[in-house]
């Protein structure tokens, strides 16, 4: 039986890179520094326009301390964003990180509000199960 294979995308490679690094509040200047080259050789990466080698992938994940395979997910990562910096904001990309979401300011105090009402049941849980011990 044949095994079928997929191939990376730089698209997606790319598009995870861009993700992990707003997600972590890092500049790409940081990133290509960290990397030794330019910022602009280092957005060409996060854009897909050039060839991502294993070394690449390698010292990205290194850099934001995350396993080099969710940058290899096919599936991607959902990021919200504030808007201010979304690539989607400007229309510049055609689309290209299409999972990346705005969210306003009333949505994000909503989120807040559930993050913590789930930290709180969280803890409830918790207390509860220690009680069982």
């Amino acid at each position: 039986m044949e095994q079928e294979f997929s191939v990376l995308e730089n698209k997606a490679v790319g598009r995870n890179m861009y993700i992990n690094r707003k997600i972590r509040d890092k500049k790409a200047q940081e990133v290509a520094d960290y990397l030794g080259i330019s910022e602009s050789a280092y957005t060409k990466y996060e854009r897909g326009e050039s060839k991502i080698t294993v070394d690449i992938i390698q010292r990205v994940a290194e850099f934001h301390k995350v396993d080099p395979v969710s940058l290899l997910s096919s599936q991607g990562i959902t990021f919200i964003d504030s808007g201010n910096n979304s690539p989607n904001s400007s229309g510049a990309n055609g689309g290209y990180y299409n999972n990346v979401q705005s969210m306003t300011d009333e949505q994000t105090k909503m989120m807040l509000t559930l993050i913590q009402s789930v930290t709180s049941l969280n803890e409830k849980l918790i207390a509860v199960l220690d009680k069982l011990k």
